[in-house]
């Protein structure tokens, strides 16, 4: 697993993957909280875009009303992770970081 800036539209989030493991050709990224609430610039076109419940340590999309999405904090080497996206959106590696 090492850090790497990953995207999907032209702003580049920093994420810790293991870039060998794919979903559909895409990379399985985990992001920190901080980085996660950054992805609301551009989510925020989607209802209320990324949403973080702090009760149960998730966050959760909005998108799609019959179709939520959840994304559960997990501790991973040391850091605690979101998986946003993490097998179902098409996250790419930036190879010109």
């Amino acid at each position: 697993m090492e850090w790497r800036m990953v995207y999907i539209t032209e702003r580049g989030h920093m994420a810790y993957l293991d870039p060998d493991e794919h979903w559909n050709g895409f990379v399985r990224p985990w992001f920190t909280k901080e980085e996660a609430l950054a992805m609301n610039e551009w989510l925020g076109e989607f209802e209320d875009g990324l949403v973080y419940d702090e009760a149960n340590d998730l966050f959760y999309t909005t998108y799609d009303a019959e179709c939520r999405e959840e994304f559960v904090g997990k501790d991973i080497d040391g850091y605690h992770l979101y998986p946003i996206g993490n097998g179902s959106w098409t996250w790419c590696i930036d190879e010109e970081e």
